[in-house]
């Protein structure tokens, strides 16, 4: 027995997204499709989640699951444990919560992600993820 997780098409585009945030150096563009968010994250150079979200947040690292593709660009995570990794163009991602993480270099760290950025960069979001 198959399961369908997806009842219906739809298409949508990040140029007319359902919902825009542009917090401190950062730019969400969330489109819903169905009932699945997936968002279009551009962060600028300089950005780092403790300097420029935790204040919206409210929590001492980064609640969020985040599940993702880099279109360009690098970041760099680390986990509250210390352990650190680097993400490049090109290479998909999990990061599970309990991290911080920062823009590496000149170049705006481009990401689509499928799990985690829904509520990204909205006053007290706290770890909701998943649905827009």
């Amino acid at each position: 027995m198959s399961i369908n997780f997806v009842s219906a098409m739809a298409v949508k585009s990040f140029d007319v997204p359902d919902k825009k945030r542009c917090p401190d150096k950062a730019e969400f563009d969330l489109c819903t499709v169905n009932d699945y968010s997936v968002a279009r994250l551009i962060l600028g150079p300089g950005w780092r989640w403790s300097e420029n979200t935790r204040p919206y947040e409210q929590t001492e690292v980064c609640l969020h699951h985040h599940l993702g593709f880099c279109i360009s660009g690098e970041m760099e995570v680390e986990t509250a444990e210390g352990l650190r990794s680097t993400i490049h163009a090109n290479d998909t991602y999990a990061i599970p919560p309990g991290h911080d993480e920062w823009v590496v270099g000149p170049k705006p760290f481009v990401a689509v992600e499928f799990l985690g950025a829904a509520s990204f960069g909205r006053s007290g979001a706290r770890g909701v993820h998943a649905r827009v």
